[in-house]
């Protein structure tokens, strides 16, 4: 009877021992661990430090190169253009601020539509390409600039009008010392010889007769 007692806590001590000791082995779970993303590279090709000309509305468009971390080009690339939206900046397709393109096969990436702004000075706009878990950033510097692309033009129109100012101040001229050579109004003429008369007009000098 005392032998069948000390059988039976001995089994006893079996059984509750085992599963703690299993559990004691395999210890705590430990926890998942992310892996890092990987990085791309954007390169700027155009539009670093460009001057964006208000008047005109003409800008210089960026253009970017997307790397993956062997140096190869990522094809298909999501890229997305942000402007500012307060202060001197631009625009996509007359009102968006941002604009997401696919790179192509050379890993490249452009935004159409881009025009800049009424208000004059420096800006930045931000770039961000992601490509699976691989992400890249960078930063393209403008600035918008008072001027007009038809300056040229009207400096031409300008000289323009005062050759026509110039010529009709001299047959002006011409006529009327015509006129005072033709006589007085009584038939007779006139022997008072005139006084020579320079006109200058933009450069221009149109002489009385000496």
């Amino acid at each position: 009877m005392y032998l069948r007692q000390m059988l039976a806590c001995a089994l006893a001590a079996v059984l509750i021992a085992g599963p703690l000791g299993a559990q004691q082995v395999s210890g705590p779970k430990q926890p998942l661990v992310n892996q890092p993303k990987g990085t791309l590279t954007i390169n700027i090709l155009e539009g670093e430090g460009a001057k964006n000309v208000i008047q005109s509305r003409s800008a210089t468009a960026p253009v970017v190169e997307v790397k993956d971390a062997s140096g190869k080009p990522v094809v298909g690339a999501e890229v997305v253009f942000q402007l500012p939206t307060v202060g001197p900046s631009g625009s996509f397709n007359g009102w968006l601020k941002t604009q997401t393109v696919r790179t192509d096969e050379q890993g490249k990436a452009t935004v159409g539509g881009y025009a800049p702004n009424t208000e004059p000075g420096r800006f930045n706009i931000k770039v961000t390409a992601t490509s699976g878990t691989q992400t890249g950033t960078a930063v393209i510097s403008q600035a918008n600039v008072a001027g007009s692309g038809s300056s040229a033009a009207t400096a031409k129109s300008s000289n323009k009008w005062k050759w026509i100012i110039a010529v009709g101040a001299a047959g002006a001229l011409a006529g009327g010392i015509v006129a005072a050579r033709s006589g007085n109004g009584n038939g007779t003429t006139s022997a008072t010889t005139p006084t020579p008369v320079s006109i200058a007009v933009g450069g221009v000098t149109v002489g009385g007769p000496r």
